[in-house]
Formats: structure tokens, sequence, C-alpha cells
């Protein structure tokens, strides 16, 4: 790794790594702990007792992989329960390579140990951050569940809708995690969060995001999902946790929007961002949004 490559990499408060991204200008997570807020902000939130107990198979979608937090923190409290599931597939989509790399790194966290045991001895590849397919045997409480772990080169705004026709129903929970809406709209259009909704399994399927963005709950309210926030994590306001309409994903679940949250999202701020044929420029699509503003929300 190059000495470039190496200052890259910053600390959080809590002692987990993070990148920050040249093109962007964006931390790849909140510098109160990239540990902490995949913890808080996306595994906490999918209810894994629950999954633990209801599923065969367990199945999860990890959208931006990056250095794999939300993975790597997800298949470690995994471990902690007994399984029902004798599987656990792991799609992620990463479109750069740069972070990759640094997945060692990660491993190396105490907080992984055991997890990285299994994952050096068994899945090199994986370890040395390399694209494909790897095998591992995960230790739960009730014994061994064989992990199938896919990371693909792709743009996700290609790879998530042909995903519609081959897995469609399949994922228990979708780890959402681009840059922000406001650097990187495209990313974070109603159009997506409908495939999301359609590769959801039923009744329990859950789609995690850290962000809190009026336009991004309104887009998945308008795709009939519910809608609830996530713990705040450093100085953020917290999450969303979007969830298939059904009994056993409740209004327990998460914690309910304010008062002025609720309003905003039927007002201008919760107008959606739109990109039906997965195509337009950013400046397209802020442009479009602007004018669905001004004619909803003309005064």
């Amino acid at each position: 790794m190059s000495n470039e490559s190496v200052e890259d990499a910053q600390p959080t408060e809590d002692g987990s790594l993070t990148l920050r991204d040249p093109e962007t200008g964006e931390l790849y997570h909140n510098r109160a702990g990239a540990y902490a807020e995949a913890l808080a902000n996306f595994v906490e939130p999918l209810n894994l007792s629950g999954l633990a107990s209801a599923n065969d198979q367990l199945a999860f979608l990890d959208v931006c992989f990056g250095l794999g937090y939300n993975t790597f923190c997800l298949l470690n409290e995994l471990a902690k329960l007994e399984l029902k599931a004798d599987s656990i597939k792991i799609v992620a989509i990463e479109k750069f390579q740069k972070p990759l790399p640094y997945i060692s790194r990660v491993l190396s966290d105490n907080r992984f140990q055991l997890l990285q045991k299994q994952i050096l001895s068994q899945a090199p590849g994986l370890a040395a951050g390399q694209f494909g397919h790897s095998e591992f045997s995960l230790q739960c409480r009730q014994g061994a569940v064989r992990v199938n772990f896919e990371i693909c080169q792709a743009d996700l705004r290609e790879v998530v809708p042909q995903m519609v026709a081959y897995h469609s129903g399949i994922f228990d929970g979708i780890f959402h995690d681009p840059f922000s809406p406001r650097r990187a709209p495209e990313l974070w259009t109603i159009d997506l969060f409908e495939c999301y909704k359609q590769l959801l399994c039923q009744p329990n399927g859950k789609v995690v995001t850290y962000s809190s963005a009026s336009a991004i709950r309104g887009a998945f309210k308008q795709c009939g999902l519910m809608v609830r926030r996530t713990t705040a994590v450093g100085g953020k306001s917290g999450g969303t946790l979007a969830m298939l309409p059904s009994a056993n994903n409740s209004e327990e679940q998460g914690l309910p929007l304010l008062a002025e949250e609720m309003a905003k999202l039927s007002g201008r701020a919760g107008v959606p961002y739109r990109d039906a044929q997965f195509c337009k420029t950013s400046r397209e699509i802020l442009k479009a949004r602007e004018a669905e503003q001004k004619l909803l929300f003309p005064y």
C-alpha cells in the first residue's frame, strides 16, 4: 500500500477506520465512529433476534460496501445468536477498488477478532479486498453457518434494477450507504427505492440508511414503505428505517418521526429525486426536482 493510500485512512472516535473520498470530499463514516454508526444506523434496526428465529435462510444486500463495516458488524452480531438459518447470503455492491484493500485493517479491529480468523483461514481473497465470490463458516451459538459472500464491482444504478429480475423478494435487509443526497442525488431516487421494495423478503424486509433527509424519507413513504428513524450517532440526527407494511414490521420498531419531520414529508422538502431510466446526471435530477417542487408548491 502506498504512502498516499495510508494517509487517506483516518481514525474515528471509537477507534475504527474511515476514508475521505477525494471526489466528494466526504468521509465514508461518521466521525463518532465507523463501527458505532454501522451498529446503530444499520445493524440494530434490522431486529436480528426476530430474523434469527423466523427464517431458514438469511440474505442481505450491502449497497456501496466501502470498507465493509456494515456487513462485518452484521455478521458479528449474527454470530451471537442461535440462528434457524443454515446459510447467510451477502451481496455487496461497490463501484471503486480504492476502499477494498483496507478490509484487512478493518478486520484487525479486536471487535472482529473471531470473524477475522474465519475469513483469513477460509476466504483470503475477501480479506485481501478482492472482488468476487467467497465462502466461509460463521461460528454462531448453535454451530457453524455457511456464509456466501459476493462483492460485485458495479454502478448501483446499473446492477440494482437488473437484480429485480433474479433476486426479487429474497433480501431480509438492505444497507443503503452511498455518499450524501446533496452530493449524489442520482443514488437516492424513488426509482431505486422502488427496486429495493421488490427485492425485500416478505413480510419482514427492511431498508436502512444513515440519511435523515426529507427527500429520502418522502421517497420511501411514496413507495408504500413504513418510515421510522434510527438512533443518533455523534452529532447527527439519526438515520432512516424503511419497512414493508406488515404485522411483524410494527410501529414499535425504530423510533417515531418527530412532528416537524412528519410535516416536512408532505411539503417541498419531501419531494423525492427521480430518475426513471437510471441515466440522468446529478444536475438534471436536481433541476427536475426543483421544477416539481415549484409545480406542487407554487407559493
